[in-house]
């Protein structure tokens, strides 16, 4: 984790640059908390009625009844609580930057994937109403990805006999978004884009004009995500092996680094 004073300096350098091009627009994308991504999973139940935390988070394929905090790479709760603090510092910085450029007349926007992904945390807000900040509302999918049984969330993916059981939003690293995830990124920025800052968007001859709201064709992308139109009839052996991979690797390292 990078302090945050150490974030601005280096933000500061790269704002510079962003102004040197002359872009016509610019967005700056927030970062979002960590914690929400699947990668860093929270274990057992949260530390207290509505907190956001659990009392440690650990890799996705080790499971709650199987955690052993003498072995188990995992973050504690204040840990979490404290990445959170430097991302939200980081936030404050990317908005500040943008506000400073609008002022001085630049046509710079913020694209808010922080709290996009907030929107749609499915173990610290969706199945816990009482978490939940007062600004925050629920992130609505596309209609084409509410068809879908079950309907994609954050958690990481998970596949039984019958197919997808939960998940669908990010890829099997538990950090980078599978094709539809990365579909609702890209149609929240082209709103940004097109809403805000006026951008014209052209069709395949790159010469005729689009009219009206573009919107992604979320039943394209669903045929081409193979994990949610034809998901894996079970991932078990595949996570027991990463796990194994994982211990043994732990160790190795553990052993190097004595």
């Amino acid at each position: 984790m990078w302090n945050p004073v150490h974030f601005q300096d280096e933000l500061d350098l790269v704002v510079e640059e962003i102004k040197k091009i002359k872009a016509r627009h610019v967005i700056l994308g927030t970062v979002p908390h960590v914690t929400i991504a699947p990668i860093a999973r929270g274990v057992g139940s949260k530390v207290r009625r509505g907190s956001r935390y659990y009392p440690f988070y650990t890799r996705p394929w080790i499971s709650t009844e199987d955690f052993d905090v003498g072995r188990d790479p995992h973050v504690t709760e204040q840990e979490a609580r404290a990445i959170d603090s430097a991302i939200d510092q980081y936030n404050d910085a990317i908005a500040k930057a943008v506000e400073d450029a609008r002022n001085d007349g630049l046509d710079w926007y913020l694209f808010e994937v922080s709290g996009l992904l907030d929107r749609l945390a499915a173990r610290r807000y969706i199945k816990d109403p009482q978490a939940r900040p007062s600004w925050w509302r629920r992130y609505e999918l596309p209609t084409e990805l509410r068809a879908l049984s079950p309907e994609p969330d954050s958690r990481f993916f998970v596949a039984g006999p019958e197919g997808r059981v939960q998940g669908g939003l990010f890829s099997l690293d538990g950090v980078h978004p599978t094709t539809i995830g990365y579909g609702i990124l890209a149609q929240e920025l082209i709103d940004v884009m097109q809403q805000h800052a006026g951008v014209k968007f052209y069709l395949g001859d790159g010469k005729t004009e689009r009219t009206g709201p573009v919107r992604v064709d979320f039943g394209r992308l669903i045929a081409r995500d193979t994990l949610i139109s034809t998901p894996p009839r079970s991932l078990d052996s595949d996570l027991r092996l990463i796990a194994w991979v994982d211990e043994v690797l732990d160790g190795i390292l553990g052993r190097l680094l004595l």
